[in-house]
């Protein structure tokens, strides 16, 4: 991929304080070749440019205790669990899944269902969070 130097008005990602995580931002001044502010592209704050900070190490006694804020998404992943008992189905669309199936999609991995939204969609949680997926492509008629 060619690199291009940065320029006021290009997208680039950087790290956000206001949304706390690294986002999309517009460059809004810059001091020669130097990105030295940037606007959020989704709370729309503008603030100087920083990169993601790295993750302390763990067990370091120097590292301050930073407080976590929880969020949503947090909360979904943790609560991610599959019944061990039941045996995962390959997803395909054209197959049929209920209500807790256990599936194993090819890009997403192993995932439980939690709702069938008639006629044909599925919403199956994976590691990663929510996922709204097709099914029962085989019997749907336009």
């Amino acid at each position: 991929m060619l690199y291009r130097k940065p320029r006021v008005g290009q997208e680039l990602n950087a790290y956000c304080g206001k949304c706390k995580d690294e986002r999309t931002h517009i460059v809004a001044a810059m001091d020669g070749e130097i990105v030295r502010k940037v606007s959020c592209s989704m709370c729309g704050s503008t603030h100087n440019y920083k990169v993601k900070p790295p993750p302390a190490p763990d067990g370091d006694p120097t590292a301050a205790p930073t407080k976590r804020k929880s969020t949503r998404r947090t909360k979904e992943t943790n609560a991610f669990s599959i019944d061990p008992k039941k045996t995962p189905k390959s997803y395909d669309m054209n197959n049929t899944f209920s209500t807790g199936d256990v599936i194993n999609h090819p890009k997403f991995g192993l995932g439980a269902v939690e709702t069938t939204l008639p006629p044909n969609k599925i919403e199956v949680r994976f590691q990663e969070g929510k996922k709204m997926l097709l099914h029962n492509m085989r019997n749907f008629h336009y």
